[in-house]
């Protein structure tokens, strides 16, 4: 049993941890999931913790960072930068992920033989690629603006596929039900999130328009993002779904009532809060949750399991997400001329780490009940650790094929 104060101290140092690997971000570049991860691992040694504990909490956990994946997904997701470059980012983004899913699940169904829900929830964790890595490095590596504007669009919206994706097959698979048409139970699934989603987020809009000088308006917004959620599953709809509704129509609330009705101001109050109070405070939970989510992954992470066929599994799915983007890359046309496009095809092809939502969605089975393969997350932490590893030695190739002068247009 640890004490209060040993308590305090480890939570303590894991913050502190958290802050010194998003300061070793923007230094070295080296994304901090792979510190807090070797960090957990040390931890569930030193304290000799439990797995089957760990495994216990990881349900409950993985559904709360969902919750602030998506809120943050939705708060981000700016429709101008979608209008500016929506071809290219569909098309890396549909693309890339049909192909990584495609490889993933006949590599995992046909040569490991899983089970076949198994192997297409962990090819739905594994396509999207992570924002928290790639948007935070695009801005500090030098590359064209437009390819900075597609990697970041692609990694915002594949970890919302994802999550749906994933979400959908466990709603229809994994609960009991009375049975019907897939097709029509993925529509139920949606509809109710398609207007519960944006209601809520146009009627909190209009009160926190008028609270927007009161103290605590946040926790009321995150308060009222739970409520979203709980309505929405009520519903039997998707809760997520409904959540990254809510929070992408409350962020572009303002520029659509401005787009569409010219002679209002888009509520300028609103607008100002919303881009100094939920992004800011969001942000630092986020912070916390990724903090806290790698460290509690490296305690699930057990290194003594890793064997031959673990390390050949990791290795043909990282293969084939390799594959998968090469031949998706060859498909997009950025630049003017030759070299322009050799540039942006480096930088599309490089920028593929997974993370965040990779780890929580291949916890997420277990909040259904559903028995994941043994190695299921192993394979997903080796694929973060492999993916980040290779962005941590590319990103000098990236910008040596980078055009004089694109470092201005990034930062």
């Amino acid at each position: 049993m640890i004490d209060v104060p040993t308590l305090f101290f480890m939570i303590a140092a894991i913050i502190g941890l958290g802050f010194l690997g998003a300061w070793l971000f923007k230094v070295t570049r080296v994304p901090e999931a792979m510190l807090l991860i070797g960090a957990g691992v040390a931890l569930r040694e030193f304290l000799k913790v439990d797995t089957s504990l760990v495994f216990s909490i990881a349900p409950y956990f993985g559904a709360f960072a969902l919750l602030v994946i998506m809120f943050e997904g939705g708060l981000h997701l700016d429709f101008a930068h979608v209008i500016k470059q929506w071809r290219n980012s569909l098309a890396l983004l549909a693309l890339a992920f049909v192909l990584s899913f495609i490889f993933i699940a006949a590599i995992c169904l046909y040569v490991f033989e899983y089970h076949w829900l198994n192997a297409l929830l962990l090819s739905s964790a594994l396509s999207c690629t992570s924002a928290a890595i790639v948007v935070p490095l695009v801005r500090q590596v030098r590359m064209a603006k437009p390819v900075q504007t597609v990697l970041e669009l692609e990694s915002s919206l594949s970890d919302v596929i994802a999550v749906l994706i994933t979400v959908t097959l466990l709603n229809i698979f994994a609960k009991p039900s009375d049975g019907g048409n897939p097709a029509l139970l993925i529509l139920a699934s949606l509809t109710g999130a398609l207007w519960i989603g944006p209601l809520a987020a146009f009627a909190w809009g209009w009160i926190i328009g008028r609270l927007s000088d009161q103290p605590l308006v946040y926790l009321a917004t995150f308060a009222a993002m739970l409520v979203v959620y709980a309505s929405c599953e009520a519903v039997h709809s998707s809760g997520v779904f409904g959540v990254f509704l809510f929070a992408t129509v409350l962020s572009n609330g303002p520029r659509l009532l401005r787009r569409f009705w010219p002679g209002t101001n888009g509520r300028a109050e609103l607008r100002e809060w919303m881009g100094a109070n939920v992004r800011g405070f969001h942000a630092e939970l986020t912070f916390l949750v990724r903090t806290f989510f790698f460290v509690f992954l490296g305690m699930l992470f057990d290194y003594s399991a890793i064997s031959v066929k673990i390390l050949l599994q990791a290795g043909a799915i990282y293969l084939a997400l390799l594959v998968a983007r090469w031949l998706t890359v060859i498909w997009i046309k950025i630049g003017e001329n030759k070299t322009e496009h050799s540039a942006a095809a480096r930088a599309l092809f490089l920028f593929m780490p997974r993370g965040l939502a990779s780890a929580v969605l291949a916890t997420i089975p277990l909040q259904y009940g559903v028995k994941v393969n043994a190695e299921f997350i192993t394979v997903t932490i080796c694929i973060v650790l492999f993916t980040n590893l290779a962005i941590t030695a590319g990103v000098r190739w990236v910008e040596r094929g980078t055009l004089p002068g694109t470092s201005e247009e990034t930062t």
